[in-house]
Parts: structure tokens; C-alpha cells; sequence
């Protein structure tokens, strides 16, 4: 489940600004300008730009339309203090398009269109740059599926992994995604009052799940079918439909622009913003592609202030301005100026409770050093077992108890600081010794497990804590994923029940983090069975379409103990 938050602070508000003149008489600004498509489509446009002479034109390309006046005000300030011109595209569909609203579907398609349009303007000096957290990080992504000349650098923030990270994680589908689409396709604007009732929303979901209905039912539930929703339900895989909106191998390949991602620690979308970062990376090794990455969820690493999260308190040196940072880089970019210091090297991260930034050539050097820890009852051991034994966990799917109350503030987590641990019977617990000195925990762990089910698939959630010295805990990260899907994304392997397989988290979670001297780090494993997401009954069919009536015996899985998780340090 995703906070409230999620998206919000990503998108734009024109209805107030379309309220308010601007004070600066050198800046002209247009509303609901409709830029024709080639198909006959249009795409709707807000301009901010200078009279004087033509500037690079930055482009915020979303689906929201009356939302957030805040970042809107921001951004627009920063870029006439800058000199930049600022256009603001909807989503086909959106504001005063006529075109149908597909969430995703088009972006890639219709960029290619909007860039050429708009780099021809007179007000535009030939050359675009993009900038935009959440959906707008993942439009950026959709733009350079096929790269115009003009487009010169971007700047995606908390970007979303369509296919990867929403509307499913690691292949588990979330209810949030029908609650978003309420949100975006109900009109042209955004449903702002429907989205924000919790409470409504909040008895659907846990409607759904008491009574063990279909998940693919939510939106009849709810008294709104959605053809959306039903379509995104039909690609429960990684496959075209998905790889159609952003780049892939080849056009990976081909992107030579400068990008900047950012994202944070406790950013729900960190997933889907490292995936394009590593794709990218893995496919241009010599990329122009720098991170910055520090402890924010998914408003702050887009700019909203924060002194602290779920009752954290934020390091002083990463309470940055982000809009600052972005366009210094911009500067370097456009204007041959000297980058900020911040970005001093291609990996920039933050050392949560040492107050202080990191800056190294890649991921691989956020850490120098690693432990593996096996997985033995409730103890995360170094020594590794002379016998190879195994711990059993039972999973009643007709019990339904919640897994978690609703009204989560930070990612997965009602707070991050908590006074003590609450696992239900489907959650295992298991605990390093303390450290003797203080450490830095920094970048991924890695999971490597032997397992065996009495069922064809399951679906995984691994929740990892700092048990501080003081006997709280704080929460780093959390992951789902779909064990037919750990392998392959794209496709689902069934698994052979009880039979002894591996098992490893496709797409992971990063932090960095010093560890205080007499601190443990804690790790909860459990089956994902909860309101805010499918529930997958093991059975091997399309887990939408399951229900109550699939669950039959209890699950039983064995962990062996010569499973691994390793964790990576930086000394």
C-alpha cells in the first residue's frame, strides 16, 4: 500500500494558476493551447516564457490538471529565475484534450511530436530539457524511447517503473492502482475529493479483502467499473504492453543525453526510478547518467520540505532545495556553467545519522565491504549450519486478519519509528547479534533463499529494521515480490510444490544508513496477505480471478537454513 502522498506531490495545479497573473511583465503565459498530433490526437498545454528573447524550453509532461500549486509556483519561479521558458503537457486526454485518456499508453507515442512542436516555437531557442517527479519522472522515460534532436537532458524524479513498480510490484498488483485511477480518469481535471475520502476507500479494500472477493472485482465493488483497471488486469506480466511505454535494450542503448535521477531511501517509487537507471547503465555503460539519491520518501525527493519522516529526523546537509540543484544542473548542461557540488561524481548519496553526502563513480562503490548472514529460527547467523536443516511457516489464507492499519504516511510504514514489532502468525522475525561498532549499511541486500511450498506460487514481502540501541526500530525498507516471478518479470514460472527452490527479490530496495554501536538489523519475512494488495491463493491461475474458495488447506513453507541474506557495508 502507498501513502496518500504518492503522486500528489508530483503533479500540477492549472486551475490556480490559471487564477493568477504573473507579476513578471517579461513573461508571457499561455493556457489550454492544444498541440495537434499526426493521428488526429491532440495533447493540451499551459507556456510560461520570456518576451525578450528565445531560452531552452523545460517541459513538465503529466497527467494531473488542477493539483499541487505549491511545485507548480516552484517550478515556474525557478525557471524564470534561471531563464528558462517552461511548458506544461498534459497526458493525451487530460484538460482540454478531446483524446480518449489511456494512463501510460500514449506518452512514448506522442513526445516525439510535442518536442518538435514545441522546439520550433519562437520563444524556444531549439533546445528542451524535461524535469517532473512520479508520473512526470516516467514520461521523461516514455520521451527517449525514441530521442528528438532537441531534447537535451532530463531530470526524472521518483520515477514511476510502469510494468515494474506500479500499478504492481514485483508482479503483485496493488489496490491503490484502482484508487489512482479514480483519481486521474473519472474527468479532465483530477477527482480530487473522491481520492482523498481514506475512509471510503479504506472500507472497499478492506471489504475485498474479509470477504475474500476477486481482486479484478474491486472496481464493481466500489460501484465504478473501470476499463482501465480491467485492461491494466489483463497484463499481469512485464510483457509488450508494458516494455511499449519506455525504453528497452536497444533504445537503452541509444540514449547519449545527460540524465540526472532522483530519487530517496523511503521513495515508494525508488524501484521503478532505479530500474531505468540500471537499465540504462547496463545497456550504455558510458552514459551521462548521475544519481542523487538521500533520505526522502516520495513528496520530499521532489522537493517538498521536510525536517523529518514518520518521526525520523531528517540530517541537516539533505535538507537541499531541489529545484535549485536541478537547474544548476541544467545550467551545466545549457549554459556551459559549473555543476553543483552536490553532483560532484556519477553516484551522489547521503549517510543517514552521519550527516554528511558520498560521492563515487557507481553503485559497486557505495560499499567496500559484505556479510552473509543464514537464515536459521529467528537468527540471522554468520557461522554458517554443519547440517542442512529447515524452520517451518504456516499460512491459513482464510484467516483474515489485517496485516496492517491503514493511513501509512511513509511508503509501507504508518511511521517509521516504532516502539516495538507486531508480526502475525504469517511473519517470521529474525535478528543479527549487535554490532560492536558503529557501521554504515549502504546499497542493496541481496536474497538468496532455499525454499519449498505446498502450492504453486506465493507471494513474499521482506520488511527490514535497524533495532536501535534504545530497544525502537526503525523502518529502512520494504519489498514484494511474486516467487514465479523472481527469475523473469516477463513471464510466470510456476513453482513445483514442495520442492526445494531458490528464490531471490527481483527488484530491491537501497539505503544507507550508519548503524549505531549495540543496534541489530532485523528482518521480518512474511507471506503478502493483506487489503492492500492481491492476494494470491497459490493455486496457479491469474491471481485476480482468485478468491476465497481457492484457499483450501493452509500454506506450508519450509526455509532452509543454508539460505542466504547478505547485507553490504561501507567502512
Amino acid at each position: 500500500m502507498r501513502t496518500l502522498l504518492i503522486f500528489l506531490f508530483g503533479i500540477l495545479s492549472y486551475f490556480q494558476l490559471n487564477a493568477q497573473r504573473t507579476e513578471d511583465s517579461l513573461f508571457v503565459q499561455e493556457d489550454n493551447v492544444q498541440i495537434p498530433l499526426k493521428n488526429g490526437n491532440t495533447v493540451c498545454a499551459m507556456f510560461v516564457y520570456a518576451k525578450i528573447k528565445p531560452q531552452p524550453c523545460i517541459i513538465w509532461y503529466d497527467i494531473y490538471a488542477d493539483s499541487s500549486k505549491n511545485l507548480l509556483l516552484d517550478i515556474t519561479n525557478a525557471a524564470k529565475r534561471y531563464q528558462y521558458n517552461l511548458a506544461i503537457i498534459n497526458t493525451r486526454g487530460k484538460k482540454c484534450s478531446s483524446s480518449e485518456l489511456k494512463p501510460f499508453e500514449n506518452d512514448a507515442e506522442d513526445a516525439y511530436e510535442v518536442i518538435d512542436w514545441l522546439s520550433k516555437q519562437p520563444w524556444c531557442d531549439g533546445r528542451v530539457g524535461m524535469t517532473g517527479g512520479s508520473y512526470l519522472g516516467f514520461s521523461q522515460w516514455a520521451s527517449t524511447k525514441k530521442i528528438h534532436p532537441a531534447l537535451k537532458a532530463i531530470v526524472p524524479q521518483v520515477s514511476v517503473g510502469a510494468g515494474i513498480d506500479f500499478p504492481m510490484h514485483n508482479g503483485v498488483f496493488m489496490s491503490y492502482a484502482y484508487r489512482w485511477l479514480r483519481f486521474v480518469d473519472v474527468h479532465k481535471l483530477t477527482n480530487f475529493e473522491e481520492f482523498l475520502n481514506s475512509s471510503k476507500w479504506d472500507s472497499v479494500f478492506f471489504d475485498y479483502y474479509k470477504k475474500g472477493l476477486k481482486f479484478a472485482s474491486i472496481d464493481s465493488l466500489y460501484g465504478k467499473p473501470n476499463a482501465n483497471f480491467q485492461r491494466w488486469l489483463q497484463h499481469p506480466t512485464y510483457d509488450n504492453y508494458w516494455k511499449s511505454m519506455t525504453p528497452q535494450v536497444a533504445e537503452f542503448a541509444k540514449i547519449n543525453i545527460p540524465v540526472l535521477t532522483i530519487t530517496g531511501y523511503w521513495d515508494d517509487d525508488q524501484t521503478g526510478a532505479m530500474y531505468y537507471y540500471n537499465e540504462h547503465l547496463k545497456h550504455n555503460p558510458r552514459a551521462q547518467h548521475q544519481l542523487l539519491i538521500g533520505p526522502y520518501d516520495h513528496a520530499s525527493a521532489q522537493g517538498t520540505k521536510r525536517d523529518s519522516l514518520g518521526g525520523w529526523p531528517i540530517d541537516s546537509v539533505a535538507k537541499i532545495k531541489i529545484n535549485g540543484i536541478i537547474f544548476k544542473w541544467f545550467d551545466s548542461i545549457f549554459k556551459g556553467k559549473t555543476p553543483p557540488e552536490l553532483l560532484s561524481d556519477k553516484v551522489n548519496f547521503e549517510v543517514i545519522g552521519k550527516n554528511e553526502w558520498r560521492h563515487v563513480g557507481s553503485l559497486n562503490q557505495m560499499f567496500n565491504t559484505e556479510q552473509r548472514y543464514y537464515l536459521l529460527p529467528n537468527k540471522l547467523s554468520k557461522a554458517k549450519p554443519e547440517k542442512t536443516g529447515f524452520h517451518q511457516q504456516k499460512v491459513d489464507f482464510k484467516d483474515r486478519s489485517i496485516y496492517r492499519p491503514a493511513g501509512e504516511e511513509i511508503g509501507a510504514f504508518p511511521k517509521l519509528l516504532t516502539d516495538s514489532l507486531s508480526p502475525l502468525s504469517e511473519q517470521i522475525i529474525y535478528e543479527t547479534e549487535e554490532f560492536e561498532e558503529p557501521i554504515v549499511l549502504s546499497g542493496y541486500y541481496d536474497v538468496n533463499l532455499n525454499r519449498s511450498i505446498s502450492k504453486k506460487d506465493v507471494d513474499l514481502v521482506f520488511t527490514l529494521y535497524e533495532k536501535l540501541p534504545n530497544g525502537k526500530y526503525l523502518a529502512l525498507s520494504e519489498v514484494v515480490q511474486r516467487a514465479s516471478m523472481s527469475k523473469d518479470l516477463s513471464k510466470r514460472n510456476l513453482l513445483k510444490p514442495n520442492t526445494i527452490e531458490s528464490f531471490r527479490i527481483r527488484h530491491n530496495y537501497m539505503t544507507c544508513k550508519q548503524l549505531a554501536k549495540g543496534s541489530k538489523l532485523v528482518m521480518m519475512i512474511g507471506v503478502n496477505k493483506n487489503p492492500h494488495w492481491q492476494v494470491n491463493y497459490g493455486t496457479g491461475k491469474d491471481v485476480s480471478f482468485e478468491d476465497i474458495s481457492d484457499a483450501k488447506n493452509p500454506l506450508l513453507i519450509r526455509w532452509y537454513h543454508d539460505s542466504t541474506i547478505t547485507f553490504r557495508f561501507l567502512k
